[in-house]
């Protein structure tokens, strides 16, 4: 059994950055990515220092069980993560979230979400029993982009990174999205929240995020439920 778990956070500089995942020990590889990253970025002449969130809080999820490895996504799974994601996002610039979440096998969740929420950037990640340890297998940080809208010039790139679930490739990818954003603004490719209504609306608050979260774990115990009764079936 497990849990998902949703931190919802503000930058320094007033940046939402969030973090949606089911292993509950990447909370504070998060934290510590972004302490890290921003810790020069934060307007105060203390370098040395690590940086604070201005806000923060986080939700955890009733507990319940990974969805046994399969060959794809149960459509009502994928559907209810969709709408999980696109209810969380709100004003989010940067998720952090779990490459397969709810799942055991290798199966991406956030094609989708990715592809209709291009005001977010993306960082994906997985757990070390699903990749493997040995960094010849799992690349320290894999970075993509794509174009954030389809009008005009393609000027602002929605970024796209995969990447070790530690501390130090959190921080790189902090590091590169802020960095890319801040060019991308120099240029005229800042974010259009004309397009992307949902980047200019509010977070939503503790409350509402936990009513989220558990909504999906329902899903995912409806279908659970529904497997194990055809595997009872079949051993009868």
């Amino acid at each position: 059994m497990t849990n998902l778990v949703f931190r919802s956070c503000v930058a320094s500089d007033g940046r939402k950055i969030a973090l949606l995942s089911d292993q509950l020990d990447v909370e504070e590889k998060f934290d510590n990515g972004y302490k890290i990253a921003y810790k020069d970025k934060d307007g105060k002449d203390t370098p040395e220092l690590l940086a604070k969130w201005k806000e923060a809080y986080t939700v955890h999820s009733r507990a319940f069980s990974m969805l046994p490895e399969g060959d794809e996504i149960p459509p009502s799974v994928q559907q209810g993560f969709n709408t999980m994601v696109s209810s969380l996002l709100k004003g989010v610039d940067i998720l952090f979230c779990d490459y397969n979440l709810g799942v055991e096998g290798d199966l991406p969740m956030c094609n989708d979400v990715m592809d209709k929420h291009r005001s977010t950037d993306f960082v994906l990640f997985s757990c070390d029993s699903l990749v493997g340890g040995d960094p010849k297998v799992q690349p320290h940080t894999v970075a993509y982009s794509a174009p954030r809208y389809e009008q005009g010039e393609q000027i602002a790139q929605q970024h796209r990174i995969y990447c070790k679930t530690e501390a130090s490739a959190f921080c790189q990818a902090i590091n590169a999205i802020v960095t890319q954003r801040s060019k991308d603004n120099l240029i005229g490719g800042h974010i259009r929240d004309d397009i992307d209504a949902y980047i200019g609306e509010p977070a939503i608050d503790q409350e509402a995020a936990d009513q989220i979260l558990n909504r999906f774990v329902e899903t995912l115990h409806s279908l659970g439920n529904q497997t194990h009764a055809l595997t009872h079936q079949d051993t009868e």
